[in-house]
């Protein structure tokens, strides 16, 4: 969900990928699918996750953690500078239902917007 609002947000404007520290393997969600159609308008039903071993991170301006805990994890990894690593307090919705989903994917929305204020990049 994180990376089809991103997409929205700045358009052509920026790269936004996912990636996970123990990615499920499979599509994306029935939940965040329906969610980010019906809310965003956006189609992520081609999603798969993969994991952050898989992606080089250099080309990144940032990398952001949705998780604490992912955090710390990537934080003691040495793959990201910590220069470039920031840490969200946004818990996986999995198993949790439509509704869930929906207010995970308004909180990312606010913190994404909350981040780009704070970094000058109100795109």
């Amino acid at each position: 969900m994180a990376v089809g609002i991103a997409r929205k947000r700045l358009g052509n404007g920026a790269i936004a990928e996912s990636a996970g520290i123990a990615p499920s393997g499979g599509k994306a969600t029935e939940e965040a699918v329906l969610v980010m159609k019906a809310v965003y308008g956006v189609d992520i039903s081609d999603h798969r996750p993969r994991s952050v071993a898989d992606v080089d991170l250099a080309p990144f301006d940032y990398v952001i953690a949705l998780d604490l805990s992912i955090y710390t994890r990537l934080k003691e990894s040495d793959r990201v500078p910590k220069e470039k690593l920031f840490g969200w307090d946004i818990e996986d919705p999995i198993g949790q239902g439509y509704q869930t989903y929906k207010q995970t994917a308004k909180k990312i929305e606010k913190r994404l917007e909350q981040f780009l204020e704070n970094h000058g990049l109100g795109v």
